[in-house]
């Protein structure tokens, strides 16, 4: 980044966090950006809102950092037919609004996710295999599937559970901007680049910190600046490259279990793309020198792309190999797609977002550069993508996203978003849709983790996406905070301490 790029940068962090007072019991966060629909925790599922989600709400489940299903606001559960589970709940959980977490907000939450006018919002996606949910005692709820899901509890680790009064009053609008929770901390305020969060001291896990503060810093370099400064206790995805030098600060850093396989999503349903044709796709795999982008731009802290599945998700294939670099062999498959001459196309990318994500990006256009291929970078804000990646309308015909099993850690689930019944799709391939459709409806946990694999190797062998690597989340931690133990990207507010 040039000098004076890097003293606007500063400026902007220091205007940005000027008013931060010097307290101890407040723990301030430095992100790439805040949720876009504010309070609503139904709009999306991507990784910035569900970090900033975790303040505030609980689901019934959830996902610790070796990918096993733990209890939540729901202490146990069981299948009493194979449509059909029973959840015991949490005695004596209420809302920060006073009102009781219990069976019956458990079903209100359901029935507005399962309206079937409700539109645009991914977690509905998620668990619109669910057919009703019903009320059994003030703690125990029933929940029917339309077909069999042995990964139901996986699932409910991503829908949170919301105060049934509060909001059947202010509707989804109202919520987004007056969300209640039953998390350790509840808003005070709203602004455009902070929310200000106060602890929830009647929380069944109680934080041990009195506030906490979440400000939008989208340049990586804002947000190193602002830990190095004091400013923020935490930064969010520092840049690798940036290590040793906070290091020498006596910053210390937290490596979070990858769930995501980053990729340059390749769209092949609009009948201009370049991308119909999957020896196009392939070679763009063929092409990009991976290794040598792991190595100088991330640090070596990472390893290039075999499979769109990350380790830690049901369907991960150990059998499977990365493409390897083979300008050669990239060629050849661009002589065979009769696109010998080369092409050009757009590429969509939300920077700042992911460790070094904007060199990335421009180190693959040079390496597809190599073999005639000319691929445009263009920067969007992060509401921007969060609407092409859930509602469709990208200006080109690729966009820097993922393949994210969070919070299930079930491949299929990432398949929602790269597939044909996806709400805004850019991927489609009617072969593999019968298997998608066999894997989600098998009770059997071995066949669906087989089939799952079947299906995680076509979309490898069709290159689906340019695959990239598991994404590297480096989180920076000034040496007061102590007690950061997120569970994947799960992060565990209440657990954080600040020393004086």
């Amino acid at each position: 980044m040039r000098a004076w790029a890097r003293t606007i940068v500063g400026i902007t962090a220091s205007a940005l966090l000027a008013t931060a007072a010097a307290d101890a019991k407040t723990l301030r966060l430095g992100s790439g950006g805040l949720p876009p629909q504010k309070g609503n925790p139904y709009f999306t599922t991507a990784t910035t809102t569900y970090i900033f989600f975790a303040a505030m709400f609980d689901a019934l489940t959830t996902i610790d950092d070796q990918g096993e299903v733990q209890p939540w606001l729901a202490t146990e559960w069981t299948t009493l037919e194979p449509n059909l589970w029973r959840f015991k709940l949490r005695p004596g959980v209420t809302f920060s609004n006073g009102e009781p977490c219990d069976a019956a907000a458990v079903k209100a939450t359901f029935d507005f996710l399962l309206d079937p006018n409700l539109t645009g919002q991914s977690v509905a996606q998620d668990v619109e295999f669910v057919k009703t949910a019903r009320v059994v005692d003030p703690l125990t709820v029933e929940i029917e599937t339309k077909a069999p899901n042995i990964f139901l509890p996986r699932y409910l680790a991503g829908m949170y559970i919301v105060p049934r009064e509060h909001f059947a009053k202010v509707g989804l609008e109202g919520f987004s901007s007056s969300p209640i929770g039953s998390g350790p901390f509840k808003v005070d305020r709203w602004e455009p680049a902070k929310v200000a969060f106060s602890a929830f001291r009647d929380s069944w896990r109680a934080p041990k910190i009195d506030w906490l503060e979440i400000l939008a810093l989208p340049e990586a370099t804002a947000r190193m600046q602002a830990l190095e400064t004091g400013q923020v206790d935490v930064a969010i995805n520092v840049n690798p490259d940036d290590l040793e030098r906070l290091k020498a600060a006596g910053i210390r850093f937290h490596h979070r279990t990858p769930n995501r396989m980053w990729v340059i999503a390749l769209d092949n349903i609009r009948d201009d793309s370049p991308f119909k044709d999957p020896r196009v796709r392939q070679a763009l795999n063929y092409a990009t020198n991976r290794q040598a982008i792991a190595d100088t731009l991330l640090g070596g802290l990472t390893e290039i792309a075999s499979q769109p599945a990350t380790k830690v998700a049901v369907g991960y294939d150990s059998s499977l190999a990365p493409y390897p670099y083979d300008p050669d062999k990239a060629r050849a498959l661009l002589k065979e797609a009769g696109r010998e001459k080369g092409f050009s196309f757009l590429m969509e990318i939300a920077a700042g977002q992911l460790a070094n994500d904007g060199a990335i990006a421009q180190a693959i256009a040079r390496d597809l550069a190599a073999v005639g291929i000319s691929m445009e970078v263009q920067a969007i804000n992060f509401p921007q993508a969060i609407s092409r990646m859930s509602q469709g309308g990208w200006k080109g015909h690729a966009l820097q996203t993922d393949f994210s099993v969070a919070p299930p850690l079930d491949f299929l689930r990432a398949l929602a978003r790269h597939s044909c019944g996806w709400s805004g799709p850019w991927f489609c391939d009617p072969a593999i849709e019968p298997k998608i459709v066999e894997a989600r409806a098998t009770f059997d946990a071995g066949r669906r983790t087989q089939l799952s694999q079947e299906i995680n190797r076509h979309y490898r062998d069709v290159a689906s996406s340019l695959f990239l690597f598991p994404v590297v989340t480096i989180d920076g931690l000034s040496p007061r905070v102590t007690g950061w133990t997120p569970w994947i990207d799960n992060f565990m507010f209440h657990l954080a301490e600040i020393k004086d």
